[in-house]
């Protein structure tokens, strides 16, 4: 039995297949395809975006962080610069340890 019926579209075309009909609408499918190629493109756009908004804090984080370790680092040395000598140290607790040995 054969399919005898004819379509009026002038977008759609239809093929015969094994005795059915198959209709295909070809510009609703490229338009379906330029939508969803439209929509790829702007969400690897926002994608993008974020990813550049998160590098640029990340970025941030790290100089203020770099900003923090130099100023520790220069009061560290300041403060180690400002102890007495070792040599000293050592010299004046002997003495204060043989002071209180000898007051006893």
């Amino acid at each position: 039995m054969t399919d005898t019926r004819t379509l009026s579209s002038s977008s759609s075309t239809a093929n015969h297949v094994n005795g059915t009909n198959t209709v295909s609408s070809l510009p609703s499918d490229l338009n379906n395809i330029n939508d969803l190629t439209a929509y790829v493109n702007t969400i690897f756009r926002q994608m993008e975006e974020r990813f550049l908004a998160a590098s640029d804090q990340v970025m941030n984080r790290m100089n203020e962080l770099g900003r923090k370790i130099d100023t520790l680092e220069s009061n560290l040395g300041d403060i180690i610069s400002h102890l007495p000598s070792e040599e000293s140290t050592t010299t004046g607790s002997s003495q204060s340890i043989t002071g209180t040995i000898i007051q006893q």
